[in-house]
């Protein structure tokens, strides 16, 4: 792992080291246990393309289905900025999309993916945060949904291709109009103007009509945790 550049206001040592340790036991060394020991019980986290506040137990699962998916993980902090008991953490994720999480089957695709996580700290414990990356760029590299394509064959605006995008994750009207910054109303409008140009009647089949990986339609990330338990 490469050095951690540190900048910004006054940062402790021992939440710098809490931030590296994160990602060092639980998303590189897959060690989901250390969640209970750096997470404070009645924390909840957001994460991206994930509904609601996640508890430990639930980031437990999701970091699991994500394992599952991706077995060789490998996972670069670039950057850690601090300001109180506040820190930001630029990380890049690599692997190989070997498994079915996600929600769509494995590809053998390579995974590339750089985001950022934001932690908040009371007494030496993580109590809130949130993460940020291009999930929708993310899932559409797997599923090989070709942009220009869409935009070109069937006439789908750069609009439409993210509300369409974002159908294949079963997201509502009201998840999308949140994700754009736009309106449910006009969430709806796109949608509409998204199936009469794909030429399907139901929302289930966007994901198909964009070409993505074969198999139904893609379940929230996470939710194939049970599969990868069972195996």
């Amino acid at each position: 792992m490469r050095r951690i550049v540190s900048h910004g206001l006054p940062l402790s040592h021992d939440l710098k080291q809490i931030v590296t340790t994160w990602f060092a036991e639980i998303w590189t060394g897959r060690r989901v246990a250390a969640i209970d020991e750096l997470m404070a019980p009645d924390c909840t986290v957001q994460l991206e393309g994930v509904d609601g506040p996640v508890t430990r137990s639930a980031l437990k699962a999701y970091c699991s289905a994500f394992f599952y998916a991706v077995p060789d993980l490998r996972v670069e902090l670039m950057l850690i900025i601090g300001d109180g008991d506040t820190c930001i953490a630029h990380w890049h994720l690599t692997g190989t999309h070997l498994g079915p999480g996600m929600g769509i089957p494995a590809t053998g695709r390579p995974v590339n993916v750089k985001g950022v996580s934001t932690f908040q700290f009371r007494h030496g414990m993580i109590v809130g945060g949130f993460d940020r990356w291009n999930r929708g760029e993310f899932l559409a590299g797997l599923m090989e949904v070709r942009p220009l394509d869409a935009t070109t064959i069937v006439a789908l605006t750069k609009r439409e291709l993210q509300v369409a995008l974002l159908m294949t994750e079963r997201l509502t009207h009201a998840e999308i109009a949140a994700s754009l910054g736009i309106s449910a109303n006009t969430a709806r409008r796109h949608c509409e103007r998204v199936l009469t140009k794909l030429g399907v009647s139901r929302r289930q089949d966007v994901a198909a009509a964009l070409g993505k990986t074969r198999g139904s339609v893609l379940n929230r990330h996470g939710s194939d945790i049970a599969e990868a338990t069972a195996g």
